[in-house]
């Protein structure tokens, strides 16, 4: 982008006149005359003369004209040729958490396509460190993840909340039932392995309602697949605590239901993470926004 003194004095150059060249450019005579005596000074030399009262460039005056007038011309084209790939792109580099790439992930896309049908989003489901890499190495637009890491270089916009519930076959003896912890302890407890995200949010929820995962009479652990405990649960093969937005279909389906455990609680927010301080093409700043609207609608619809 060129100084506001040499958009002045080109556009002088082309009108050979400070009456229409303050009013092309929506300023003052004395501002126009002011930014060529500028230019005049800082390059110490005459820019124009007047001969027969005609408006006429030095030597310098039209070495300069060239100089700018080439400069301007290429920053022209680039901020087309770029407005270009902006507008054709329309490219979206998505990435997400298990719990939300299995759980509303699908029907977001769906709904998103259906409404800006010219975009072409890319997905990635990774665990949290693998999406953040990737992101802060320019790989990825956007990531979801549920909770919030506190990192700078990250900003955050929350979506929807949601809650961990429990969650077991409708065969279950226990389903629909208002129980208590010591109840849940002759159950078959389904969750991820040990040391994986999920798990250390699921431990740090038993922690904070004082349910201890070593009392279930057996423990299968699955790694990193929903499907599977899914699965596990709608064959009545045990319980398993699992956030509710990631199975609201099934418990609107009626294929899985919830056990409601006296005294506890826990709330968890999905957000979306992008690096601190990002530049949004109109795509992405339209992808946040329906994000936002879509998940607030499916929060309260669960």
């Amino acid at each position: 982008m060129l100084d506001t003194r040499l958009v002045t004095f080109l556009t002088l150059c082309q009108t050979k006149s400070f009456t229409k060249t303050a009013e092309k450019l929506h300023i003052t005579q004395p501002a126009v005359s002011h930014h060529i005596k500028y230019l005049e000074g800082y390059y110490h030399t005459k820019l124009y003369t007047y001969t027969n009262r005609r408006f006429v460039l030095t030597p310098t005056g039209r070495m300069l004209y060239q100089y700018v007038n080439s400069v301007h011309s290429d920053s022209e084209r680039i901020r087309e040729h770029l407005s270009l790939i902006s507008s054709s792109t329309k490219e979206l580099r998505l990435g997400a958490e298990q719990s939300a790439g299995e759980s509303f992930l699908p029907y977001l896309i769906i709904a998103f396509m259906e409404k800006y049908p010219d975009y072409k989003i890319r997905i990635v489901t990774d665990n949290y460190d693998a999406l953040s890499r990737m992101l802060n190495e320019g790989e990825l637009d956007f990531f979801l993840m549920d909770g919030i890491v506190s990192k700078s270089e990250h900003d955050y916009y929350e979506l929807c909340s949601s809650s961990t519930i429990c969650a077991c076959s409708p065969e279950h003896p226990l389903s629909e039932k208002s129980v208590s912890i010591q109840e849940l302890y002759n159950s078959t407890l389904i969750l991820g392995v040990d040391k994986t995200p999920s798990r250390n949010r699921l431990e740090q929820i038993f922690r904070d309602n004082n349910i201890s995962s070593m009392r279930f009479a057996h423990r299968i652990e699955i790694s990193n697949s929903l499907t599977t405990v899914k699965q596990l649960l709608i064959q009545n093969t045990g319980i398993s605590f699992l956030y509710k937005s990631a199975v609201a279909r099934e418990l609107k389906e009626g294929s899985i239901r919830q056990i409601y455990i006296r005294d506890y609680y826990e709330y968890h927010s999905y957000n979306l993470i992008s690096i601190h301080n990002s530049y949004f093409y109109p795509e992405q700043t339209d992808f946040i926004k329906f994000c936002q609207d879509f998940l607030k609608q499916w929060d309260s619809d669960i």
